[in-house]
């Protein structure tokens, strides 16, 4: 696993293409899978197309620097992203922070009422991952 901190946003469908989901969305994504394509567990394939949109920062950055530069990139999806979440599709936004006692920002991030607002009309809860050195 890479330790490094990221916000991504993931929108994953058993039946909309990859293609499709960025023709709905007005733009590609950073990293996608296909249904089919290996999983992460050996042997096992993905059951779903999986589209995101991400910003990486290194691990003794602050987490908050990567969720400031995903939401101006996001955030003009919505009437797209609401759509896929009625066909169907489960979209998340998903933040992984490593934390240790060097961090110099603590373990702690923000999100803004418009940013909690825009994750609540399309539909897509928060899913944070914190490791521990």
């Amino acid at each position: 696993m890479e330790s490094k901190r990221s916000a991504i946003l993931v929108v994953e469908s058993d039946e909309i293409s990859v293609e499709e989901m960025s023709e709905i969305l007005g733009q590609s994504p950073d990293r996608f899978r296909r249904k089919g394509d290996p999983g992460t567990n050996p042997g096992r394939t993905l059951k779903v197309n999986i589209w995101e949109v991400r910003d990486d920062v290194a691990r003794e950055e602050y987490v908050g620097l990567a969720l400031d530069r995903l939401w101006p990139r996001i955030l003009p999806l919505q009437s797209g992203l609401v759509e896929l979440s009625r066909r169907g599709s489960f979209i998340k936004l998903s933040l992984v922070q490593w934390i240790s006692e060097a961090d110099p920002h603590g373990p702690g991030f923000g999100i803004g009422v418009d940013e909690l607002r825009f994750l609540a009309e399309i539909g897509a809860p928060l899913d944070v991952d914190q490791y521990v050195d």
